[in-house]
């Protein structure tokens, strides 16, 4: 597999973050994006069918899906490293710990701005890391 562009794994976690899948061509690198926010019947059905024949084909591809709620969770806990005010940090642990944890810590994070931008960087910058290590293990594989 050739080498994937920084610009290229930015699109690709991008994609993914708002839930859509990404097929990278495992010689030629080309990537396909099934969008899931699609409502046009006629374009949801096209992209069905590429899908299926994406998937007839898997061996040529990598398959790259939102990450899991137990990844989320971890990235959601290592964000809480980074914060130097133990209140918030704990605050958003205790979200972290009740049912819906990923709800809850969300809705924490929302409330205020400024947290809120910083989170939303520091996840989009851990999609970029889970994105390349996937890639990278995949080329190992």
């Amino acid at each position: 597999m050739t080498v994937i562009s920084q610009s290229v794994i930015k699109e690709i976690a991008r994609e993914i973050a708002i839930g859509n899948i990404c097929y990278i061509h495992r010689y030629s690198t080309k990537i396909t994006t099934i969008d899931h926010s699609i409502e046009d019947e006629k374009k949801i059905e096209a992209q069905e069918k590429i899908q299926a024949e994406l998937e007839r084909k898997i061996e040529n591809y990598l398959k790259l899906e939102q990450l899991s709620p137990e990844d989320q969770l971890v990235i959601m806990r290592d964000f809480l490293q980074e914060l130097p005010d133990k209140s918030v940090r704990k605050q958003l642990s205790n979200a972290l710990n009740r049912k819906n944890p990923i709800r809850n810590f969300n809705q924490a994070v929302e409330g205020d701005v400024g947290l809120n931008q910083h989170w939303r960087n520091f996840n989009f910058e851990e999609y970029q890391r889970w994105v390349s290590n996937f890639i990278i293990d995949a080329h190992n594989f």
